[in-house]
């Protein structure tokens, strides 16, 4: 690349970064602009209000009343805005002080190499842009606010500190490692549960509960509980339980040898039955 379009280039890049910043600036003079208009409604509301106040209150007692002057909106300065101009009048100081003291080294250089010495030009106040990055600021404010914090904690943690005390009368002495120890053996203090399985006995009262409470759910006209019912000498497997068979009044009866079911046979399968009362089978 020649060193023309270098320079062409370095020209274009630092135009565009020019025309970045002055539209930057604009937008920021429109937001201020907006700014100082909706400040100066709400002062002209306010000391209007304070006025018409204040003359009402004068009138009452007899006294003159001298109102508080409202300026124009090109003279009015609100807090925000004066506090702005303080600050950057002091960053404006630091910065033109910055640069003497660069002159006067860049003097002291030249005259030292016996060479010309040219000043860096102080540009004014409105030319250079002089408030703080908004992104420091944050930055600074997080890391404050982090050592703040840290310094309470570790205020809080030295007065809650305790140092540990040893007892005086604290057995330092090792234990014998030959000491032979007698342990109890384990045994468990629970209670087998399982279910048992009944007998053929228990099985058939617990059938003539079931038929006594449901006769006419299982099709008779009539309470036979306390007719003959018959063992089948048979078992049968029903929703994998083992089940004792019986046969009473010409149906068809499986009772779980553990006593958890009972079913009638009827069309092709075992249907569930269940109790309501225990008169018979605690009988």
């Amino acid at each position: 690349m020649s060193k023309e379009s270098k320079l062409a280039k370095k020209e274009a890049k630092a135009a565009k970064k020019a025309a970045k910043a002055e539209k930057a600036a604009q937008k920021a003079a429109a937001k201020a602009e907006k700014k100082h208009a909706k400040d100066y409604d709400k002062f002209v509301k306010k000391t209007t209000k304070e006025n018409e106040k204040g003359a009402k209150k004068a009138a009452s007692k007899g006294v003159e009343f001298t109102a508080a002057e409202i300026p124009a909106i090109e003279e009015f300065k609100s807090k925000s805005e004066l506090k702005a101009i303080k600050a950057n009048d002091k960053a404006y100081a630091a910065y033109v002080k910055k640069i003497n003291k660069k002159n006067a080294k860049l003097e002291k250089k030249a005259a030292k190499k016996g060479t010309p010495f040219v000043p860096l030009a102080i540009p004014e106040k409105d030319e250079v842009i002089l408030t703080e990055n908004k992104k420091k600021k944050i930055i600074k404010m997080i890391f404050l606010i982090l050592l703040i914090w840290l310094m309470v904690y570790f205020i809080i943690m030295w007065f809650l500190y305790v140092p540990t005390v040893k007892p005086a009368n604290e057995d330092t002495t090792a234990e014998d490692s030959s000491k032979v120890y007698d342990y109890e053996g384990y045994s468990n203090p629970h209670e087998i549960t399982t279910t048992p399985d009944y007998s053929i006995s228990d099985a058939k009262r617990f059938l003539q509960q079931v038929i006594h409470d449901n006769y006419k759910v299982i099709g008779y006209s009539s309470d036979v509980s306390n007719s003959g019912i018959t063992y089948n000498n048979k078992l049968v497997n029903v929703n994998n339980a083992e089940c004792y068979v019986f046969s009473c009044s010409g149906k068809t009866f499986a009772v779980s040898v553990k006593l958890s079911a009972c079913y009638v046979y009827e069309n092709g399968k075992y249907e569930p039955l269940t109790f309501n009362d225990t008169n018979i089978i605690f009988k």
